[in-house]
């Protein structure tokens, strides 16, 4: 359970520098960076900012089968999947690669998930090893002994550990604890009565099913077990927080003392975690779980074990495991078909060996030249964030202050890390992708575990250099944009600034803006939670954040489905600060003091439209009413419309009166930053 905050995831062991990128195949070239074309001008900008600036796009865009939702941020992380995808083929025909290289283990990992022959032939043999030990388990010990087992080959039964900074003791690392164990997205999936989430949940017993029957028990059997795994996830939702709860940080922090606790202890030990303090971010679900673990018969917590085992590897078994899992997932994506094979193995390795292919897409693919016009971005929109700040008129100067202080320590990182994960102890081999996939999870778990009670690396990165994201991290301070969201439609190296303030200027607001809403807020400038604001000023704040609250709780997502303001009430926070720190940043340009117009739009209107057209998307039904229940993030729509109605500047820009769509009045529009 991740705190960082997104805005939405080599032929040797050298490390490149960035040189002579390729950019032939990304929209670089166009004459205007602005796609005009996407505009529907029978819709008022006025009334629908949205839909105007998007709504040609919309109407003749069909979401390719193979995904559930099409626009701007999933084109182009196809499209870098086309990028990584050539690397990887270029690494799978070098011969004689050093063994450990990052040509042979990157190389040879992808060999491994793409062998669809020798898979095929195996069956569910990669997994029975792990299901043959689930089937000896004989008493408790037996149990924990294979939970713990399983934690360091790349599953998590029950619950969540991690190993991350400690929330006020920030420069050191602690093992986290949090409420985990669920099949279905959230805790909500289990209980909600409307017929398209039961229907949900009725296909995932029917996956369930499905999945012992291929590991060969009789239909009632399988049927039984099945039962039994839903009921005892039905018993542990029960006792999870809601998404919205999980988002306190202060509830959610406890740190118990070992020593204090023989029997933890000794579960502890089993993990590999030896520190006399951990971090639990819900004692209630803990104290609940032994409950249930002690009073749940011992077949059904082995049926539990042995069916995640089989989801969690379902993708790189035979096809009926495959077909399976998706025919359930289905429901939840709204995908026609399954993404292609090289596609869905493209993403696996970037997830598993991401600083190797990272080493060579930032190579081909990302210039000195882009990370210093992104460095000069964020250096004019941080100083216009600190210009803000003493320009409020609800905080007061001593909070002000210590507000400027965290501002000033942000850590900016653009592009990739500083330095790059070594894997080379991992055994990678071309035909057994169970074994190299347990292998890279289990390099993951003993890199944790040795950081515990460890000074924390804050040169790591979260992310992984090609992906299309960004990131704010709390306990450290700092703001992360990987070089694969550092490219058109978010970044142009030769674009006006309007266009780059609107997009990707937004992005790097978005991301400041995070350390200053609801949860980030309460850290310091070295990344501790600590109270750091007047008692006042926390009052005219959680003012102000619950007008943000009360907005998008009136939007509707789809069908019968409201926006959850209290859930994505971080991200609504960084969307309205982040578009309103982008837009006073680039008036301070020689673009943003002039009024000329490029294609019939002034330079404001087209900071907007471009702050429109990153967010233009098309998604399934399934998608958004998955969204709506389990995202932080508004709606694409909500995205744009949102801030935009609290936005002077954006009512001056397209003259938006009372009477129109987009118009709020001044009383009811939010202002925090």
């Amino acid at each position: 359970m991740k705190r960082f905050l997104p805005i939405l995831l080599a032929f040797s062991g050298i490390l490149f520098s960035c040189q002579s990128p390729v950019h032939s195949d990304t929209a670089e070239n166009q004459a205007d960076p602005l796609d005009i074309s996407s505009e529907d001008s029978s819709v008022k900008p006025q009334e629908n900012f949205y839909l105007f600036a998007n709504g040609t796009w919309l109407k003749n865009t069909q979401i390719p089968p193979a995904q559930s939702s099409w626009g701007a941020f999933i084109i182009l992380r196809d499209s870098t999947t086309v990028r990584l995808h050539r690397i990887l083929d270029s690494l799978t025909g070098v011969s004689g690669a050093l063994k450990g290289s990052v040509a042979q283990q990157t190389g040879d990992l992808y060999a491994s998930a793409m062998d669809s022959i020798g898979i095929e032939k195996k069956g569910f043999l990669p997994i029975k090893e792990e299901l043959d030990s689930i089937a000896a388990i004989n008493n408790k010990a037996a149990l924990y002994q294979e939970i713990a087992k399983e934690y360091a080959i790349n599953h998590g039964p029950f619950f969540n550990f991690f190993v991350q900074p400690d929330d006020r003791n920030s420069m050191v690392n602690a093992a986290h604890f949090n409420q985990g164990g669920l099949g279905l997205p959230s805790k909500d999936y289990y209980f909600i009565k409307d017929s398209a989430i039961a229907h949900i949940r009725q296909a995932y017993i029917a996956y369930i099913t499905k999945t012992f029957t291929l590991i060969g028990q009789t239909p009632s059997a399988a049927a039984m077990a099945a039962q039994s795994v839903f009921n005892l996830e039905t018993a542990i939702a029960k006792i999870s927080k809601s998404p919205e709860q999980l988002r306190d940080p202060i509830a959610n922090y406890n740190k118990i003392i070992v020593s204090a606790k023989p029997e933890l202890k000794k579960w502890l030990l089993l993990l590999g975690v030896t520190n006399d303090t951990i971090l639990v971010g819900q004692p209630a679900f803990f104290k609940g779980l032994n409950v249930i673990l002690n009073n749940t018969p011992m077949e059904t917590l082995k049926n539990y074990l042995c069916f995640h085992v089989v989801n969690d590897d379902a993708d790189y078994l035979s096809h009926d495991f495959v077909d399976a899992k998706f025919t359930y997932e289905q429901l939840l994506t709204g995908q026609k078909i399954m993404l292609e094979r090289w596609k869905r193995m493209t993403n696996m390795v970037d997830n598993e060996l991401g600083d190797n292919l990272g080493q060579i897409y930032v190579q081909q693919y990302f210039t000195t030249a882009d990370k210093e016009r992104i460095g000069s971005l964020v250096d004019n929109i941080l100083s216009t964030y600190a210009e803000r700040i003493q320009q409020l008129d609800w905080m007061s100067d001593s909070t002000k202050q210590k507000a400027l202080i965290k501002l000033h320590a942000i850590v900016k990182k653009i592009g990739f890390p500083d330095k790059w994960k070594d894997y080379s102890s991992i055994d990678i081999t071309k035909d057994n992708i169970i074994a190299n996939l347990k292998g890279t999870a289990n390099y993951r778990y003993k890199r944790d575990l040795a950081k515990i009670g460890k000074p924390v690396d804050r040169t790591e990165w979260q992310m992984t250099p090609p992906t299309i994201n960004a990131y704010y991290d709390p306990t450290q301070n700092n703001i992360n944009f990987p070089a694969g969201i550092l490219q058109p439609p978010f970044y142009f190296s030769h674009g006006d600034d309007a266009v780059n303030y609107g997009a990707i200027g937004l992005v790097i607001g978005h991301e400041i803006t995070h350390g200053f809403d609801d949860q980030g807020r309460q850290y310091d400038a070295d990344g501790n939670l600590k109270e750091w604001w007047s008692p006042n000023d926390a009052i005219q704040f959680k003012k102000r954040a619950q007008n943000i609250i009360n907005q998008y709780n009136n939007y509707i997502a789809v069908d019968t489905f409201h926006l959850n303001g209290s859930l994505t009430e971080g991200e609504n926070i960084a969307d309205n600060g982040g578009l309103a720190l982008a837009y006073a940043a680039f008036k301070k340009t020689e673009q943003g003091k002039r009024n000329e117009k490029i294609d019939g739009f002034t330079p404001d209107q087209r900071f907007f439209l471009s702050h429109a057209q990153v967010w233009k998307i098309k998604m399934r039904e399934a998608a958004l009413i998955s969204r709506a229940l389990t995202d932080p993030h508004s709606s694409s729509m909500w995205r744009v419309n949102g801030p935009l109605s609290n936005m002077p500047a954006f009512y001056a820009a397209f003259n938006v009166q009372p009477s129109d769509s987009m118009y709020r009045p001044d009383s009811v529009r939010v202002k925090i930053w």
